[in-house]
């Protein structure tokens, strides 16, 4: 429940592939479903996306690493393809700023918001091999808004 209107709001997923005793083939996906945790008279808009990529140390990984995205709100992608995070991870580590959507994306009550990360090239085995991709979706929380008739 919002304590604000609007609420500011960051919602944090972490997704992590192991490499380490087997390989993480492309095609393989880790799907984390975000709780808004908003009332029936409130709604979540998400503004923008930063995207982090770190290796088993957490240390950040700045070499060509072909991770996918797709934001799933309801029954759908918004948007409706899934797009390649490295260019945007890259940004991060450079010290860039996010991701802004040119509309935010709209999350209402009993919505289901998840994010799903998609390997696109094999993660080859080797000895401590893991990647960890975290994602931060920049929002607010607000009270919907009803026009009403004088």
């Amino acid at each position: 429940m919002a304590n604000q209107d609007p609420q500011p709001e960051i919602y944090t997923t972490t997704h992590n592939f192991d490499a380490s005793a087997a390989d993480v083939t492309a095609g393989t996906t880790n799907t984390v479903t975000v709780y808004t945790n908003q009332a029936n008279n409130e709604e979540v808009r998400i503004y923008a996306i930063e995207v982090l990529i770190q290796d088993e140390d957490g240390t950040p990984v700045t070499t060509l690493t072909d991770f996918d995205i797709a934001i799933g709100v309801g029954p759908n992608n918004v948007p409706s393809n899934s797009f390649n995070i490295n260019g945007l991870n890259i940004k991060m580590q450079n010290g860039g700023e996010p991701l802004a959507f040119p509309c935010p994306i709209l999350v209402l009550f009993q919505q289901p918001l998840q994010i799903t990360i998609e390997v696109m090239t094999t993660i080859a085995t080797a000895s401590d091999r893991e990647r960890t991709v975290k994602v931060n979706l920049i929002g607010e929380l607000a009270i919907q808004k009803v026009a009403c008739r004088t």
